[in-house]
């Protein structure tokens, strides 16, 4: 008898079809784990895209644009460009799982056709050679009772490899069916992926026709925005002035005093956390970084942040990014509005632009502690918080502190 079927010719070399096997298996590993890791940062950017959308919504007004929805829109399309790379990065890794899987398909097809045939021809061969009476015949053919015994063996293991190629065959059925079944769903999801593309670019287009308008607009405001600029930046001169003084006078106690031991472990804790550190909102959008930056409208002219400004919804509260002590209640200069400097160990944090303080000096605060309500400006309609960190009297970038 020939050789009786595919599964042969497999188990002649295991080793190499064990080893395709897990080769195919890492490859398509691979790519789930890179298409959750971008499903999880396309999330996250669709998020962020909506609570901006939101934030744009609640601060127009009078449908005049202002400096602050001109920055938002920024920040908005170019994070909707970055989920239009992420969105094609996918597509690809869709495409080659799908090709993938095509060539899966086509394997298990050409394999099912290969052991349809080779059991059509062992049951031919069966009806041909094989029917009862010649099984009896070979059996009594016999020289002796152990011959005998091992020719109903040999008959009864026969039986039972064709029952295992019957099911051999109705497994590989199952599992091209399952095949295609998958590769239909990676279409449909290819399909979506580019219907979801195509509209990002769609929104991003007419963001950037709203951006252009609305920086037409503000630049024929130029003598409005430069005067509200001179008063905001003397506003924040005069407020930077009064915290110097104060974290001077807190470095001069500290240097004749020292630190005491729990202050030094304060300290050490909230070092210790850098990067890890809570937002002081719990929902906002950076609107102005640490630094020198050009101004989004006006030619020309730096603006310059000695923490960050964070916009976020009317009637958010700031809290305390660490443990520490309320050292300060700061007026700010030039509004009803006020500061909260909290001390941790020789770091300090500030929470400024407050309409109402929830805390004293002297007040032990806990982390994630609401410490003020945030006032609403009403120029351009907008709720933000000015946030800094400072190292006795050196000024920190708020955003290498904060969990990211």
């Amino acid at each position: 008898m020939k050789s009786l079927s595919i599964v042969y010719r497999l188990v002649k070399n295991p080793n190499q079809f064990g080893l395709l096997m897990v080769f195919l298996f890492l490859g398509l590993a691979g790519h789930a784990q890179n298409k959750s890791v971008l499903k999880d940062q396309i999330g996250q950017l669709e998020k962020e895209i909506k609570y901006t959308n939101d934030l744009i919504s609640e601060t127009q007004k009078d449908r005049e644009m202002s400096v602050v929805q001109i920055r938002l829109l920024t920040q908005q399309i170019g994070k909707q460009e970055n989920l239009v790379l992420k969105l094609r990065l996918e597509i690809q890794l869709v495409e080659e799982q799908m090709a993938q899987h095509q060539l899966e398909v086509s394997r298990k097809e050409k394999e099912l056709v290969e052991l349809k045939d080779e059991y059509a021809k062992m049951i031919v061969y069966s009806q041909k050679n094989m029917n009862r009476y010649d099984r009896l015949m070979f059996v009594f053919a016999s020289k002796d009772f152990n011959q005998a015994f091992k020719r109903m063996k040999y008959f009864e293991q026969y039986s039972q490899y064709r029952k295992q190629q019957a099911q051999i065959i109705s497994d590989k059925k199952a599992g091209l069916q399952a095949s295609i079944a998958e590769l239909s769903m990676l279409k449909a999801e290819k399909e979506a992926l580019r219907i979801q593309e195509e509209s990002e670019i769609s929104q991003i287009n007419k963001k950037k026709i709203s951006h252009e308008r609305g920086l037409k607009e503000l630049k024929g405001k130029e003598k409005e925005l430069k005067a509200s600029l001179k008063k905001k930046n003397q506003q924040r001169d005069k407020l930077k002035k009064e915290i110097e003084k104060i974290l001077a006078a807190e470095a001069k106690k500290v240097k004749e005093t020292k630190l005491t031991p729990d202050q030094v472990k304060l300290a050490q804790n909230f070092e210790d956390n850098k990067g890890k550190l809570p937002w002081p909102v719990v929902k906002g959008v950076v609107y102005s970084s640490f630094g020198e930056h050009d101004h989004p409208v006006l030619k020309g002219i730096k603006t310059r942040n000695d923490g960050v400004d964070l916009v976020t919804n009317e009637g958010s509260h700031a809290r305390a990014i660490f443990d520490g002590e309320v050292r300060s209640i700061i007026s700010v200069p030039g509004s009803a509005n006020f500061a909260v400097l909290v001390k941790h160990g020789n770091y300090f944090s500030l929470y400024s632009n407050l309409a109402e303080v929830f805390v004293k000096p002297g007040d032990k605060v806990a982390t994630k502690q609401d410490i003020g309500k945030i006032a609403k400006d009403p120029e351009d309609n907008t709720t933000k918080l000015q946030f800094q960190i400072w190292k006795s009297t050196s000024k920190l970038n708020p955003i290498l502190w904060l969990a990211q």
